[in-house]
């Protein structure tokens, strides 16, 4: 099964990456901003996120904890081990930082393939069983992916269309700090994704765990953001603490919200799931153009928190009507 799935993820990768340098022609005759040689050379961005997410996902759903912690962790603990002695001898670039962030964003999720050492087969039993469970479940949830996830890469474009590339770099970095926080409720999430399947709520010991651990991880972040930031990137940098500390904010709504996100795909709730991604894209998209137009990057940090808070409000409110609905059933 692992084969059929990594073939079905090269296929996306391949189309993806190749509409993304297409419109990379495309770009200067309608926004004339200087990026599209930009976007042909960090077209390889799109892979990354798509193999590392969708590779995330599969391992979540076999049940490989270990793997998809090495898979989660990894490409964090080399970006820094990399960045720190390259910034002591050398004056690193905001380019170099992206190309490097996402380059291990790449590389790691293709040596986790190579080692799990899949059989590139192409099954046609499995494929009526994906497919199948596709048109129910998945479907609902990719359409919601396009209009919640992909949404939020849309900052990257708003910073570079109404502000400059070099804020793009200090956005892009901030997300890379902020991450790791959501590690926490994903964790929580993969390790109960079995037991979320058969019991009937979400045991209330998960959610107060994961919510003081994020608490407590938030504090350690406010208290050395700006230390870790001079000591690795120079005070040059400053700007990207001040990006962070409101940024770390939608990471603990959106890391919350994934938490019920689980359990409820568990319970194979996927139109639900996409429509509250239809919503908060529609939060991302009117943030992204309006609120980037009028308070450039506070615009940008306020859509994030924004879109984030109602990923999670939604989640909050379609998981009390399923257990609502649970109990009428039961009686």
């Amino acid at each position: 099964m692992l084969g059929f799935f990594v073939i079905v993820l090269l296929i996306m990768i391949v189309i993806a990456t190749a509409l993304v340098f297409i419109f990379s022609y495309v770009e200067p005759v309608y926004f004339n901003n200087g990026t599209g040689h930009l976007l042909r050379k960090f077209s390889f961005i799109v892979a990354a996120i798509l193999v590392s997410s969708a590779l995330a996902d599969i391992l979540r759903g076999l049940n490989y904890i270990y793997t998809l912690v090495f898979l989660s962790v990894t490409p964090a603990i080399l970006y820094v081990a990399f960045v720190y002695p390259l910034n002591l001898n050398y004056e690193i670039s905001l380019e170099n930082i992206i190309a490097l962030q996402y380059g291990l964003l790449f590389l790691i999720p293709l040596l986790v393939i190579i080692k799990l050492k899949p059989i590139l087969k192409y099954d046609s039993k499995i494929s009526k069983e994906v497919f199948l469970e596709n048109k129910t479940n998945g479907r609902p949830i990719y359409f919601g992916g396009l209009a919640g996830v992909a949404t939020t890469h849309l900052a990257g474009f708003s910073i570079s269309y109404y502000l400059d590339n070099t804020q793009v770099g200090f956005y892009m970095l901030a997300l890379t700090m902020c991450s790791p926080l959501l590690v926490i409720p994903s964790v929580l999430g993969t390790a109960y994704f079995k037991q979320f399947a058969v019991i009937r709520k979400i045991p209330v010991k998960i959610i107060l765990l994961t919510l003081i651990i994020s608490l407590l991880a938030i504090f350690i972040f406010l208290f050395i953001i700006e230390d870790v930031i001079i000591y690795f990137y120079t005070e040059r940098y400053l700007p990207v603490s001040g990006i962070a500390k409101i940024l770390i904010i939608s990471f603990l709504f959106h890391g919350l919200g994934d938490l019920i996100n689980r359990f409820l795909g568990a319970k194979g709730k996927g139109k639900i799931l996409r429509n509250a991604a239809f919503i908060v894209g529609a939060v991302n998209i009117i943030g992204y153009t309006l609120l980037a137009n009028f308070f450039g990057m506070n615009g940008v940090v306020l859509t994030r928190v924004l879109g984030s808070l109602t990923y999670l409000l939604l989640m909050w409110l379609y998981y009390k009507n399923f257990i609502r609905n649970s109990k009428n059933v039961q009686k």
